[in-house]
């Protein structure tokens, strides 16, 4: 996210204005505002793509402000926190309950790296790297890929960097977090390389999680620069935590710089029917136009294909077809600030 507005503000604090020698300074947080603006225009056939409705629709996907601020509290250790809110009240169905809780958390940072608790993306998420082309749009992997969650009640670890590896961990309780159903849960992500691809051209990542939101899962995602090109993989195995329901998903990506227009490939499938009522193959091009760092214009088309069992019936041994498919077009305009 980029920031655009900071204020920093050092101010002395006279203890006892009758004494001009004996005064305080107080240094005031650096607190930094910043968030996305975002309108999108889109049509979707039956509306059986999550975050999406059938027929057109005018909204403003995922668009969001927050705060940010740290403080340094000795030579050692560094407070920092974020607090951060989802804006919905851009149509007349969300009147009534325009904010939602994103990323809110307090933590300490220092040479052992950081350590955070609130609520945050877990490290099963943040391990997608840049492979997701389309976030937070009807063509997200969340589309079909279990996992991508944002939970309260949590521990975040994040070791320092060291020779280009690092270690990072989510521990989540259960106890006062229904999302849970009571139970523990954590993952653990190692990485290798620049998740920005700017030091280094490769990112890499295993992940394994445990009992997170009622899902038990292994990803491994890959992804790798070459001059104007950007490839990325994600290979995914998910299994509910205390249920059947398990299955192999992931998806492929390719993106190519071509002056301001950056245009965009991705193919997901996942066989898990965790996120979908049926064995899901997600397809998705587009392109953006880029202003600036801060805004961009957007178009892409995306297709679900959602595959049930087929059933036969025992009086004539037919089967019929249960798959079903969904198409979303839309263009857009972001900014953010």
């Amino acid at each position: 996210m980029q920031q655009a507005t900071k204020i920093a503000i050092t101010s002395a604090v006279l203890i006892c204005p009758a004494a001009a020698a004996n005064t305080v300074s107080v240094t005031v947080p650096t607190v930094s505002f910043y968030g996305k603006a975002e309108v999108q225009l889109a049509h979707t056939d039956k509306g059986l793509l999550r975050y999406t409705e059938q027929g057109s629709q005018l909204d403003t996907p995922f668009s969001r402000f927050g705060l940010r601020g740290e403080q340094q509290l000795n030579e050692h250790v560094t407070a920092f926190f974020t607090y951060e809110v989802d804006v919905r009240g851009f149509d007349e169905q969300n009147t009534q309950s325009p904010f939602a809780a994103r990323n809110t958390f307090i933590g300490i940072k220092g040479n052992f790296g950081q350590l955070i608790a609130g609520r945050n993306d877990t490290r099963l998420k943040t391990s997608e790297g840049g492979v997701d082309l389309f976030n937070e749009t009807s063509a997200d992997i969340a589309q079909i890929l279990p996992g991508q969650d944002r939970l309260g009640d949590s521990l975040t670890y994040i070791s320092p960097l060291y020779n280009q590896w690092q270690i990072s961990v989510t521990y989540v309780l259960g106890q006062d977090n229904e999302l849970q159903d009571g139970k523990d849960g954590g993952a653990i992500s190692l990485s290798y390389g620049d998740s920005k691809l700017k030091q280094q051209p490769y990112f890499i990542t295993l992940t394994q999680a445990q009992s997170l939101n009622g899902l038990n899962a292994s990803r491994l995602m890959w992804q790798q620069q070459l001059a104007n090109f950007t490839l990325g993989a994600l290979l995914q195995y998910s299994k509910e935590t205390d249920a059947q329901r398990s299955g192999t998903g992931g998806y492929i990506s390719l993106q190519y710089a071509m002056g301001d227009w950056l245009p965009k490939l991705q193919l997901g499938r996942d066989t898990s029917q965790l996120r979908q009522q049926g064995r899901a193959n997600h397809y998705t091009a587009g392109t953006d136009y880029i202003f600036n760092s801060q805004s961009k214009a957007y178009f892409f088309v995306t297709h679900l294909d959602l595959a049930g069992e087929s059933n036969t019936s025992a009086a004539d041994s037919s089967e019929t077809d249960t798959s079903v498919a969904d198409t979303s077009v839309a263009v857009g305009l972001q900014y953010r600030f």
